[in-house]
């Protein structure tokens, strides 16, 4: 709904490319990166007594979401504690192990979230390969202003800069901005991110 918006302001741009997706969830790319929180995600799934580790090692999302709509509860609880410790231990540069753990003491409410995320990245988020910039045109004449870690691990740089791209080609456009922000990773409460959202919000207050 472009025609309701005067601006946009973007942080931690993901474009549901399978590349994406996979690095993420699938191909242990993130390993590099983070290798004791993939290995502890991987390790729910192939430490499983109950499950195929030979099997679901080919889809490990598809292997949570079959815990998180088990009908087992402690079985769904098992799973969206794992998934989201691994996410969260890849979301911050410089993660705090004891909020860390208070957020996963009651990992009951961490199933919706859990459930959600891998429903949708299991269908590529509802979108054909490719979409979200090939739709680019809708938000033509926005003034655009995307915030994003260098060190972001969860949704990659790469994205918010073909999301740049496409929508400031000819890099003519000084109403569209991107800005990498040096040593933040993904989440909102990164200095460096909160930084440049703050200073973004505060332009477009004053000239918008």
């Amino acid at each position: 709904y472009p025609q309701s918006l005067k601006a946009m302001i973007l942080r931690g741009v993901f474009l549901f490319t399978p590349g994406e997706i996979d690095y993420l969830f699938q191909n242990g790319m993130a390993s590099h990166h983070h290798p004791e929180a993939w290995e502890g995600y991987e390790d729910h799934i192939r430490l499983d007594p109950e499950g195929d580790w030979e099997t679901e090692k080919q889809n490990l999302l598809g292997a949570y979401y079959k815990r998180l709509c088990s009908g087992d509860q402690v079985k769904a609880e098992a799973a969206a504690k794992a998934f989201v410790r691994y996410e969260l231990s890849i979301s911050k540069t410089f993660p705090d192990p004891t909020k860390l753990n208070h957020t996963l003491e009651t990992p009951s409410i961490l199933i919706p979230f859990a459930l959600f995320e891998c429903h949708y990245m299991l269908n590529n988020g509802f979108l054909r390969r490719g979409e979200l910039l090939d739709n680019v045109e809708k938000m033509q004449g926005l003034p655009v202003t995307i915030v994003h870690g260098r060190c972001d691990h969860v949704c990659q740089p790469h994205a918010a800069y073909k999301l740049y791209k496409a929508l400031n080609p000819k890099g003519d456009r000084a109403d569209i901005r991107l800005e990498i922000v040096s040593g933040a990773g993904h989440s909102d409460s990164e200095p460096g991110l909160i930084d440049g959202l703050v200073r973004a919000t505060d332009q477009f207050r004053d000239n918008v």
